[in-house]
């Protein structure tokens, strides 16, 4: 039976393979005292380990110079660097010296304290660089034991790379030629470990806690890194749909790169904007600004959980001004602090609650404890002197929520200009239609906001009162459904009426398939994962508005999401295995 599990997206791609184990740890490490007399004997030992070791990462940086990014080869010199570290070594001898432990013992002692400095510092980077450390303690370790870990020899076989974790030395020991992914049970998207992968162009999901439980070496797995999914025991139907994934892929790499700096245009030259989500300032660092027309979604609350308490309003204002001078004159949409549910703030006490999904989150929190949203709000608008940006509030459900939010805003307004502090005076005001009686007071709303944009995840899901997450009910989450449709011709002509513009920023924005039926629906405005942008303007690009509209129209009268997958089967792909040279069998939109 296929067994689903969720991750987070370290590198993109999608890979088909069994998964071959890998022990990132040593079996047994020696423990004996050491006398005054050893102490020099363990010393010089700890020296031939610190040149065997680094002499292994000079190497391996030789190796890998000519196959990944030049900076991204640096990361062998932060290794280097704590290997010749002054403070290190005589942190190491200190410990052998007063402790009476041989040099093992204390590699293991000292490397567990400067693990735990960086895991207590705020930034999410800096604390994914202990995993550096501990690859440091790990080689020296296995030096000393003389049990330097051999290269894995695939033997002609493709295979998935399956660890606790992937650490930089890691990449000396894989089959290269026939890795299609990793997957590990820890790590981050900013380790140093997924800036291989991804340079490597390896895909690559971390963060499945129990993957070594449920696999084993031999397990046939689908790895989706684009979406952070590993599938284990796949069905047939699981496989045919990735395994034409992957051959489109293949046939799209010609036709993507020659669209890079196409306009985002229909057949008949109707513009949409095409806009990327990002959840911090190291995504939007990374992404190729030429591309797009700026950030549709700034998660905010990201930064929010990656500290131990909450950020002053100049380490905000220093945060989203980066983001906006990143994103080189385009406009940055900064979604208000929307914690809760499923991202709760380790240093915040929140209650505990029966259904936080539907609980206190998103802007009723923010409500609650106004300090959070004044600050916030004050920060935006100092950041966004000089630069474009919007700030954009999550789980509104009426318009008085809305009007107590412009008072925050027109106060702090009045409050800068007083004070003589740079503001950006024309910074626009923007709700999130995500929850559905929202839609029933759009009318209410529209007047009073510069603009809507549509977060399909959790409306789709409060619309069919499905938990995607809950596997006995997932199948029944659908955006096709004619009914979460009908929602979205709703709210795009409400927009309309109201000379407001309406924007797409949940996962359906980046679903090529749904591309035509968001056009004929009236949207001119999607914004997804940056992976996503190119397929969305190649199947744009394929499409005229009028054919758009008369799919959205046909979708709309349907009585099923069966129907509506089957116009999408029958009308959209066919045209998609047109452009991009596949065939249309055995297709699963």
């Amino acid at each position: 039976m296929a067994k689903k599990l969720k991750g987070i997206a370290a590198a993109p791609g999608v890979a088909i393979a069994p998964v071959v184990h890998f022990h990132t740890t040593l079996d047994h490490i020696p423990t004996y005292k050491v006398g005054p007399g050893s102490v020099a004997a363990e010393k010089q030992r700890l020296s031939q380990a610190v040149a065997e070791v680094a002499a292994g990462l000079l190497a391996l940086q030789k190796e890998l110079t000519d196959q990944i990014a030049r900076h991204d080869v640096r990361i062998y010199d932060a290794q280097l660097a704590i290997l010749h570290d002054p403070t290190f070594r005589r942190d190491v001898e200190n410990e052998i010296g007063a402790q009476g432990v041989n040099l093992e013992v204390a590699l293991q002692r000292v490397i567990a304290r400067y693990e735990s400095v960086f895991a207590a510092m705020e930034s999410t980077a800096m604390r994914e660089r202990a995993a550096d450390v501990r690859d440091v303690g790990r080689q020296l370790v296995g030096a000393l034991l003389a049990k330097a870990r051999t290269k894995y020899i695939a033997n002609g076989q493709d295979y998935l790379f399956a660890a606790d974790e992937f650490l930089p030395s890691d990449a000396g020991l894989l089959d290269r030629k026939h890795i299609r992914g990793i997957v590990t049970a820890h790590g981050g998207k900013y380790s140093h470990g997924a800036i291989l992968a991804r340079s490597m162009g390896i895909p690559a999901v971390v963060g499945i806690e129990d993957v070594m439980l449920e696999s084993t070496t031999g397990t046939t797995a689908i790895l989706d890194g684009d979406a952070g999914v590993v599938i284990l025991e796949p069905t047939w139907e699981d496989l045919n749909h990735y395994d034409r994934l992957l051959r489109e892929r293949r046939g799209l790499e010609s036709r993507l790169a020659e669209l890079r700096l196409q306009p985002p245009v229909t057949t008949d030259g109707t513009q949409v904007s095409l806009q990327a989500n990002v959840e911090g300032v190291q995504d939007l660092q990374a992404l190729d600004m030429a591309s797009i027309a700026g950030i549709g979604l700034f998660r905010t609350e990201f930064a929010f959980m990656e500290r131990r308490q909450f950020p002053t309003e100049d380490e905000q204002v220093a945060m989203y001004r980066r983001a906006i001078d990143s994103a080189q004159g385009k406009v940055v949409t900064f979604r208000t602090l929307d914690v809760g549910g499923d991202k709760p703030l380790g240093y915040f006490s929140m209650p505990e609650e029966r259904n936080p999904v539907l609980g206190w989150r998103g802007i009723r929190l923010c409500l609650d404890w106004p300090d959070i949203l004044y600050t916030q709000m004050r920060a935006m608008l100092r950041a966004a002197a000089g630069g474009r940006a919007r700030i954009m509030l999550p789980m509104i459900t009426s318009r008085s929520e809305v009007v107590r939010c412009r008072e925050v805003l027109q106060q702090l307004v009045d409050d800068l200009a007083a004070a003589g502090v740079p503001y950006d005076p024309k910074i626009g005001l923007g709700v999130m239609v995500e929850v559905p009686v929202v839609v029933a007071v759009l009318d209410d709303i529209l007047p009073i906001v510069d603009f809507v944009s549509v977060g399909t995840n959790d409306l789709v899901q409060y619309l069919l009162a499905v938990d995607r997450d809950n596997q006995r009910v997932a199948k029944m989450y659908d955006p096709f459904h004619p009914g979460v449709l009908r929602v979205l011709q709703q709210i795009a002509g409400a927009a309309a009426a109201a000379g407001r513009s309406a924007s797409i920023c949940g996962e359906i924005a980046g679903d090529h398939w749904f591309t035509p039926l968001l056009v004929g629906l009236g949207f001119r405005e999607l914004s997804m994962a940056p992976v996503f942008l190119p397929r969305v303007k190649l199947m744009l690009r394929s499409f005229s508005v009028d054919e758009c509209r008369d799919l959205a129209a046909r979708a709309v009268a349907m009585q099923s999401a069966a129907a509506v997958r089957r116009l999408v089967q029958e009308k959209i792909r066919v045209r998609w295995d047109r452009f991009v040279g596949g065939s249309h069998e055995e297709a699963r939109p």
